[in-house]
C-alpha cells in the first residue's frame, strides 16, 4: 500500500501551449523575444540586435539546464537573464531583473491549461487519505507556477511541492526526491512518482527506490533502455491503474 503520490508538473499536471510545431525553442522564443523587447523599452539598448540576443540566450539557457540537470549550478532565471545581459554590457538593477522575469515568463503561460484528469486523479488521491506531492525542474520563481496551479484548480490538493529554482536541487538528482519524502515521513517504497520526462522523472525517481509512472509525453520519448513501472497517457488514468493494482488505501 502506498502512502504518497508525488507529480511531476509541466507535461503531466499541466499542459503549456506549445506554438508551430511543438518544439521546445519555438516554445522558449516567444519569452526570449518578450524580454528582449522589454529590456530596450526600459532604456537597455542591446547594440547587436535581437536575433543576436536572441540566438545568445537560447546558448546559455541550453549549457545551464544541462549543468543544472547534470547538479553542477542552480540555473535560476533571474541569474540567466543578469548573465545574459553582461554579456551585452548591461548591469540591470534587481528590481529591473524581476520584472524582467516576468516578462519572459508571461507569454509562455499563455493558455496554461490542467491535464485531462489532472484535478479529478488529485481529488481522489486526497479523499483516499495520500499525501500529494510536486517536483519540478524550473528556472522560473515558484510563485508564479502557484499562481497558475490556484487558477487551475489545483494547487488545494498538493500538500508539499519543491521547486528546483528555489531549492537549488534538480531532477534527476536523487536528493530532490528524498527532501519530499522525508517531508512527509515515507519511505520510497511507499510512494510513487508520475512523470513524463524518462531521464528526470523516470530514472531520478527510480533511482532513489520509488516506482515512477511514465505520462507518455511526444516530446520526450522513451528511450530503450530506460523501464517505466508503468505507462499512461495522462494523469487521469493515476488512480485506476493504482486501484486495480492493489496499492491504493480504501475511501
Amino acid at each position: 500500500m502506498i502512502r504518497a503520490v508525488i507529480f511531476d508538473m509541466g507535461g503531466t499536471l499541466l499542459r503549456y501551449v506549445r506554438p508551430g510545431n511543438g518544439a521546445w525553442r519555438e516554445f522558449e522564443e516567444r519569452g526570449i523575444r518578450g524580454l528582449y523587447r522589454y529590456l530596450v523599452a526600459q532604456g537597455h539598448p542591446i547594440a547587436d540586435g535581437e536575433e543576436a540576443f536572441v540566438a545568445r540566450m537560447f546558448e546559455r539557457l541550453a549549457q545551464g539546464w544541462e549543468q543544472a540537470t547534470g547538479g553542477h549550478i542552480n540555473l535560476r532565471a533571474v541569474d540567466w537573464i543578469a548573465a545574459g545581459a553582461a554579456d551585452h554590457d548591461l548591469d540591470l538593477p534587481e528590481s529591473t531583473l524581476i520584472e524582467a522575469v516576468h516578462h519572459y515568463a508571461r507569454p509562455l503561460r499563455d493558455g496554461v491549461s490542467a491535464m485531462p484528469g489532472a484535478a479529478a486523479a488529485l481529488a481522489e488521491l486526497r479523499a483516499r487519505g495520500l499525501h500529494i506531492g510536486l517536483i519540478s525542474n524550473t528556472i522560473w520563481p515558484g510563485d508564479l507556477h502557484r499562481d497558475d496551479l490556484m487558477a487551475l484548480g489545483l494547487w488545494s490538493y498538493i500538500d508539499y511541492a519543491v521547486f528546483s529554482g528555489d531549492l537549488g536541487i534538480w531532477k534527476p538528482r536523487p536528493q530532490i526526491f528524498l527532501h519530499v519524502l522525508e517531508h512527509f515521513g515515507v519511505s520510497p517504497t511507499e510512494a510513487i512518482f508520475v512523470g513524463d520526462s524518462p531521464k528526470e522523472d523516470i530514472c531520478g525517481a527510480q533511482q532513489t527506490g520509488m516506482r515512477a509512472i511514465w505520462v507518455r509525453s511526444p516530446e520526450f520519448p522513451l528511450p530503450p533502455d530506460i523501464y517505466p513501472d508503468a505507462i499512461i497517457e495522462n494523469p487521469g488514468e493515476v488512480v485506476p491503474l493504482l486501484e486495480a493494482s492493489g496499492q491504493l488505501p480504501p475511501r
